[in-house]
């Protein structure tokens, strides 16, 4: 079955743990860390999964973007079951009475890599940020992750600065940002098909020791 983005729920942690752990030598996110960026208020996980053949989820969207985005097929009930497997998750965050969102948090899993899942995840990020009113999109990079700085950059994405030590192990980052409009292009189909970034960890040291992604 094709795979299905959806809001990711409390019952997608342990799976989105062994995501984590699969993907990074190091520096993941635990349990807690996790179970708070799904539940708080001002941020957006969407889960990309491998829906079960025998499994048909039917629940009805939390929102009009949700129902655009998930229009069959959505599992928000945080009693739900989830459908396995996670193949990739992302997280953005908004703030208060600011029109600026922010990618967190990015991540596919290894064997999940080029089918374009990520340029197809980003893209439902990007527009969740534009249906929040939202008119920029920031992120950070690691600066030796060529294969997700080509990504954000297909996805028009432009380097604004570079940030010393950010990452736990002193590595630098790469500040990126997009203006976002309401008509904001999608990739062209022959961008798409140049390959997924695998995984972007663009998280603040301040907040969780940041992985080289």
């Amino acid at each position: 079955m094709t795979p299905i983005l959806r809001p990711a729920i409390r019952a997608d942690l342990d799976a989105l743990v062994e995501l984590e752990e699969v993907s990074f030598d190091s520096d993941w996110f635990s349990r807690r860390q996790l179970s708070h960026l799904i539940l708080r208020a001002h941020a957006r996980t969407l889960v990309i999964i491998q829906p079960d053949d025998d499994v048909i989820p039917s629940a009805p969207a939390v929102d009009d973007v949700m129902a655009a985005l998930w229009p069959a097929g959505s599992v928000e009930r945080d009693d739900a079951t989830p459908l396995r497997s996670v193949l990739g998750y992302g997280t953005v965050l908004f703030r208060r009475n600011s029109r600026r969102a922010r990618l967190y948090s990015f991540c596919l899993h290894p064997e999940s890599r080029g089918r374009g899942l990520a340029q197809r995840m980003l893209t439902s990020l990007e527009q969740l940020a534009i249906a929040q009113g939202c008119t920029q999109f920031d992120l950070e990079v690691h600066t030796g992750n060529g294969a997700a700085i080509a990504l954000y950059e297909r996805h028009g994405f432009e380097k604004c600065g570079r940030l010393r030590d950010y990452y736990a192990d002193g590595a630098a980052a790469w500040k990126m940002r997009k203006a976002l409009t309401l008509d904001s292009p999608a990739p062209m189909a022959e961008e798409l098909a140049a390959g997924d970034a695998g995984e972007a960890h663009p998280r603040p040291p301040s907040t969780v020791n940041a992985g080289a992604a």
